[in-house]
């Protein structure tokens, strides 16, 4: 039976969280779990987020449709009995008061967790990497990049296995609308006292002095330096907007440590996240087109392949994205 796989001695370091109202702002969560050994990073991670009192974790397995229908049936009672033993050591680890349910759905993982997501009203899908496939794999045409594309909702993807709330979150932003959706949501999964954040943006000059051979080194030094000067302006504002419209109290908001480099996005953000060690990486994407290329190739994708730490992707909210 798939529940045999999941080790009860992984949950032994697992204590209950103490309820905190204060700081708890998640009321539905979807939890997505393969059965695999990686599940128990999944339920580890949910027994971690913030969540309000009466706060509902939903623990779903997708059966894939291929099956055959005796093999199906089998396979749908073995989920059963597996999610009901991950739901009951999940509740021992849980805030009290957490409603933790259960479901198993027969058809296209992606799809179907889009669906039941919405059903649920969840605030954010919680998913693992993939059994034991390297984390680029999962964003190659997988369950996880395809459940972000059709369930417009963010996506947090486990890779590390957790050793307690984030310590060493990193947020890539550019200087569009998209950040705006990444800070709120990176506050919700993030309870105060927050950590120190490392903000991630890479900016490029128009030029290169290379270009032009009469400007000197010293004139294209000081080009490079307005731009960078410009973007941390730029940052200050956005981050003071934010704040401000999330109804974020100064001694909840976290201390933003700036990476503002010169180059590609790719390249900036891959060396920060290493160089910092960070345990959660949040991106922000741009709607249905946005997130459709965000992982063929683009910056998103080329990112979240390499990153060792884990990810949660942030799509525009579908609310305002709509009315605008």
């Amino acid at each position: 039976m798939h529940g045999s796989k999941l080790s009860r001695d992984r949950f032994a370091g697992l204590k209950r969280r103490p309820t905190c109202y204060r700081c708890g702002v998640l009321r539905s969560v979807l939890v997505s779990v393969d059965l695999s050994p990686a599940s128990d990073r999944v339920i580890g991670r949910a027994a971690l987020l913030p969540l309000t009192a009466n706060a509902r974790l939903t623990l779903l397995h997708v059966v894939p449709k291929l099956l055959p229908p005796n093999a199906r049936k089998r396979a749908e009672g073995d989920a059963h009995a597996a999610l009901e033993a991950l739901a009951e050591k999940l509740a021992a680890a849980a805030p009290e008061g957490v409603v933790i349910r259960t479901a198993v759905k027969v058809g296209s993982a992606a799809a179907e967790i889009a669906k039941h997501a919405r059903s649920v009203k969840a605030e954010l899908i919680l998913m693992g990497r993939g059994g034991g496939r390297a984390i680029r794999d999962v964003f190659l045409g997988s369950t996880a990049e395809r459940v972000i594309r059709h369930g417009q909702l963010p996506v947090l993807v486990v890779r590390l296995a957790p050793r307690g709330l984030y310590s060493r979150p990193a947020l890539a932003m550019a200087l569009d609308a998209a950040a705006d959706d990444a800070i709120r949501v990176l506050l919700r999964v993030i309870p105060p006292p927050r950590p120190t954040v490392a903000l991630i943006h890479a900016y490029d000059v128009p030029f290169q002095a290379t270009v032009y051979p009469s400007l000197s080194a010293e004139e294209a030094d000081e080009y490079r330096v307005h731009h960078q000067h410009k973007a941390r302006r730029e940052i200050g504002k956005l981050l003071s907007t934010t704040l401000e419209r999330a109804g974020v109290a100064d001694q909840d908001a976290p201390a933003w440590k700036l990476h503002v480099r010169l180059g590609s996005a790719r390249t900036v953000i891959e060396r920060v996240v290493e160089r910092t060690r960070t345990d959660l990486l949040v991106l922000g994407t741009h709607g249905h087109v946005g997130v459709a290329h965000a992982f063929l190739g683009t910056v998103a994708g080329d990112v979240l392949r390499e990153v060792a730490c884990d990810a949660l992707v942030v799509p525009p909210d579908r609310d305002e994205s709509e009315s605008s």
